[in-house]
């Protein structure tokens, strides 16, 4: 074998370590793609946090995941749904009295200063202002034998300022109702003993009627009233243009 010179030598390592570097090279680059999918990977098995960023040196930062509303309650079987009850016309302004029973030829106080009164079959309205002599506004009123009231069933009205009454024949009337514009006041209601079948009623419609005038009188049309039974079932009203203010 042919002995290699100095020179040949010299070149056969230049070769050789060319070759080293160049094999070194790939396995750096390929150790360098590796380590950066190795630290993705043991990235993604962490959970993302909001405004985290990527590994030191990468260039991009992490994504975060939109936030997932949270999915609507669903209604419950069998559930019920009951629905608003439905506005009435009328604003009550007082609760509904007992009924009460005058003695005959007895008298109840109905408001300041007034009293209801029985005299056989007569009955009125009197008035007992301190300072001022007592009268009655409507004087004795007959309930037998009056022309002016026919059978007595219509309710009528009459009044001395705000106080309105009623005074009329009918033996089932439980509950009486006076109302004016959107308003309205369940009456006291009296049977009267010492006139059988026949009943009276009265409320004070001072809400509606804060300067009542001083003149007694019958009331306008702007106020109704409207006589129950027990149950509940209109029997008479006046006038009769009226929207029934407890209709079911």
């Amino acid at each position: 074998m042919q002995e290699s010179t100095p020179r040949q030598r010299v070149i056969r390592l230049l070769a050789t370590g060319l070759a080293a570097a160049a094999v070194a090279g790939v396995t750096i680059i390929t150790a360098a793609v590796t380590g950066n999918n190795d630290q993705a990977a043991a990235g993604s098995s962490e959970p993302a946090v909001a405004g985290s960023s990527g590994p030191a040196g990468s260039p991009n930062s992490t994504p975060t995941p939109p936030a997932i509303p949270a999915p609507a309650k669903e209604k419950q079987a069998g559930a019920i749904t009951r629905k608003a009850p439905k506005a009435t016309k009328y604003v009550f302004q007082n609760e509904r009295p007992e009924v009460g029973t005058l003695p005959a030829g007895g008298e109840v106080k109905i408001a300041e200063h007034l009293y209801f009164a029985t005299r056989g079959t007569q009955w009125a309205v009197i008035s007992r202002v301190p300072g001022e002599p007592e009268y009655e506004p409507f004087g004795w009123r007959r309930t037998v034998g009056n022309d002016n009231i026919g059978d007595g069933t219509s309710p009528g009205l009459q009044s001395v300022g705000p106080v309105t009454s009623s005074v009329f024949k009918n033996a089932k009337v439980s509950t009486v109702v006076y109302t004016r514009g959107n308003q309205a006041w369940y009456g006291k209601v009296y049977r009267l003993a010492g006139i059988p079948g026949w009943v009276e009623s009265s409320a004070d419609l001072t809400a509606s009627d804060p300067e009542p005038k001083s003149t007694p009188g019958p009331q306008g049309p702007d106020t109704s009233v409207f006589a129950y039974d027990a149950a509940g079932k209109l029997l008479a009203q006046f006038p009769d243009s009226k929207s029934n203010p407890l209709a079911k």
